[in-house]
């Protein structure tokens, strides 16, 4: 029963944080950057459509304490099964999920539409000094991401020569190799080829380069612990423990990108009580 609990407890926390409080932190970062960086935008709008969000993840929140109630109730019988829970979890996740997606859409739409009519003596210009990766992120945890990747493989193809049933190594490999390239390719385009959107003060940009890089380098770490978790559940053939383990990734990943939110939310307000842009 232990496996029960601790998978109940991990998903109370990814409703907490995933539909109450990630919305919230959301909110008052979009509002921020407004702000800072959109003055001219209807505010009306702007706050209806952020109360919508709200209220939607508010919905799906009350939605996933009826799942929890569930749960409680079927995982109290000795016979449940962890597949039909797991797919229920990720079915709860894609829809925890699909708000913040919607939102960075819509972000991402209005800064296109700002740029096109916007009057070019509107739009700020600012200069950016290209930073290395190690000017952002130490050697040693790039070396711990490289280590843990390789040890990883190094693993997989231990494990495949003495293999048990239900071996999932490759396709663990596969994601891994995917995540890892992924990531690789964001952080190139970061701090290369990233799209300098006029309104940012330097000071921005340059916060929103670093915690992005961050979270891209200390997510791929994830990836692998969590890979190499549930590689290790399968040879011990726990597979009761697996929808804890996706729940705790699951928030993880999301305490990370978190993180990015507090430190740009920070630097929007303090862009918003600079007298002069930091240019």
């Amino acid at each position: 029963m232990i496996e029960t609990y601790a998978f109940l407890a991990a998903l109370t926390v990814q409703i907490l944080l995933l539909s109450l409080l990630q919305p919230a932190w959301a909110t008052r970062y979009a509002r921020a950057k407004a702000e800072a960086q959109l003055p001219g935008l209807d505010r009306r709008g702007r706050d209806r459509f952020l109360i919508l969000y709200r209220a939607v993840n508010a919905g799906i929140a009350l939605l996933g304490l009826g799942l929890l109630g569930w749960l409680f109730q079927y995982m109290r019988n000795p016979a449940w099964d962890a597949q039909s829970v797991m797919r229920l979890q990720s079915v709860y996740t894609v829809l925890q999920v699909a708000p913040y997606m919607l939102l960075s859409l819509v972000a991402v739409w209005i800064k296109k539409k700002t740029l096109l009519h916007s009057p070019p003596e509107a739009i700020r210009t600012a200069s950016l000094e290209r930073r290395g990766l190690f000017d952002i992120v130490s050697p040693g945890i790039i070396i711990i991401a490289a280590l843990a990747y390789v040890l990883f493989v190094a693993c997989v193809f231990y494990v495949r020569l003495h293999p048990f049933p239900g071996f999932t190594g490759y396709a663990s490999l596969s994601l891994a190799t995917l995540a890892y390239g992924a990531s690789g390719a964001s952080v190139y385009w970061l701090l290369y080829g990233r799209k300098r959107w006029p309104r940012e003060t330097r000071a921005y940009r340059a916060q929103a380069v670093e915690t992005q890089v961050r979270v891209n380098i200390y997510s791929c770490i994830a990836v692998i612990a969590f890979l190499a978790m549930r590689l290790m559940l399968n040879m011990l053939q726990q597979p009761r423990w697996m929808p804890f383990a996706v729940s705790a990734y699951i928030v993880t990943v999301m305490l990370l990108t978190s993180t990015m939110m507090f430190a740009l939310r920070r630097q929007a307000e303090a862009d918003q009580l600079s007298p002069k842009p930091a240019l």
